[in-house]
């Protein structure tokens, strides 16, 4: 039926460039169809939409270059703000800035909550339109709009839902991309996102089932280190960034790992996602690797670490990571580097038959080790523990040569 509304609707606009007071609601009407994740969505009514959309635009935007600024206008206006109005963030001032001494929200029970999120219960294709808004917004059009987008991205953000706080993420990640670094510091909106996402970091099983808690993670962890680099944009070494990627670590990883790290697949996460945040840190990863590295080591030495290879593999790109920006104290950890190389590397060897996935992982961690022997064949005492190495085993003779 969708579709075939669609259809209908895309030999209308072959007829004619619709008048302006119809554009914006065949532009909602055809935005509502442009994520696949929604339920009322399937491919043919998303193909169908985004082709429509594209036409439609061209004709605008040929007709009068303006026109489409105003169509913005008039959806954020007209379609976006009426839903939200009931349930506006507490931390906002009216013009989309961080309000100096924000009132405590006001309760609102659950009973009653489809009566003031009328977005999330009546008109849930709201939160689709705005997605699509803000993939067509440039610098100066997130500025012009600036109080017509935080309140609904705050809102959403702030649900209990977990499937819509990740919405919530992936909307403010696509606004990220476009919006000025001074825009952030100005409104103090920076340190509000900063705010609301880093609790998310902490929503780990058992509290949170596994399979909401990953997603979770995984677009928080995305969405927060977009934001920090949105921020300082301007240099490698800011020292207020460096305080962020640091916060992130010890908020999230560090203490994601001890509350669930016997949980392979958040482990796996929180590997990939240390793996972002030292390439994110550069040199300044090396006051972590007193933390990272008997991580790293527990993963790769643990008795059944062959039962799962995609932590494994997890493990050594990290490390890898970690040779490329903190190489300047790898010689200091090079015991601990080597041992737990070996020891994983060992496992590998004495299974009958390792999976495929294990032979891939044996690979990583001889390129791995042939690194770092490359990387400290300069040092003295490197070379006498290779050699103590080789001699106490004879497989490693051609894994260690210098």
């Amino acid at each position: 039926m969708k579709v075939t509304g669609l259809r209908l609707l895309s030999h209308l606009q072959d007829l004619q460039v619709p008048r302006s007071d119809s554009s914006a609601a065949l532009l909602a009407c055809l935005a509502t169809f442009t994520n696949l994740e929604d339920l009322w969505t399937n491919e043919d009514a998303f193909n169908l939409a985004h082709s429509m959309l594209a036409k439609h635009l061209e004709s605008v935007k040929r007709a009068a270059p303006n026109r489409f600024d105003s169509l913005i206008t008039q959806l954020l206006l007209d379609y976006v703000k009426p839903l939200f109005l009931k349930s506006k963030s507490s931390v906002l001032t009216d013009q989309g800035r961080r309000a100096i001494a924000p009132l405590p929200g006001n309760a609102v029970p659950s009973d009653f909550e489809s009566g003031s999120k009328p977005w999330k219960f009546q008109s849930p294709h709201i939160v689709t339109i705005f997605q699509w808004i803000l993939k067509q917004l440039d610098a100066a059009m997130v500025e012009k709009h600036w109080p017509l987008i935080i309140p609904p991205l705050l809102t959403i953000l702030d649900d209990v839902s977990i499937p819509l706080k990740i919405r919530g993420c992936q909307l403010l990640k696509i606004l990220l991309d476009v919006v000025p670094a001074s825009l952030l510091e100005r409104s103090g909106l920076g340190e509000v996102f900063h705010d609301t996402l880093m609790p998310y970091l902490l929503f780990l099983p058992s509290l949170t089932p596994e399979e909401e808690s990953i997603p979770l993670l995984n677009t928080t962890y995305d969405t927060v280190l977009a934001l920090t680099m949105a921020r300082y944009r301007t240099t490698k070494t800011n020292p207020p960034k460096v305080r962020n990627l640091d916060a992130i670590f010890r908020y999230g990883i560090l203490k994601g790992y001890t509350h669930a790290g016997e949980k392979v697949r958040i482990a796996e996460l929180l590997m990939k996602k240390s793996t972002d945040l030292v390439n994110a840190m550069g040199i300044y990863c090396v006051k972590h690797l007193k933390d990272l590295l008997p991580i790293i080591s527990t993963i790769l030495t643990a008795p059944f670490a062959t039962a799962y290879p995609p932590l494994l593999e997890a493990s050594l790109q990290l490390l890898r990571a970690i040779m490329v920006n903190g190489w300047p104290r790898l010689a200091f950890h090079r015991a601990e580097v080597l041992e737990s190389l070996i020891i994983c590397w060992s496992k590998i060897q004495e299974e009958d038959k390792p999976m495929t996935a294990l032979l891939t992982v044996r690979k990583t961690i001889e390129e791995v080790l042939r690194a770092v022997v490359q990387l400290l064949s300069g040092d003295r005492d490197m070379k006498k523990d290779l050699q103590m190495l080789r001699n106490c085993d004879s497989r490693l003779e051609t894994l260690l040569k210098v």
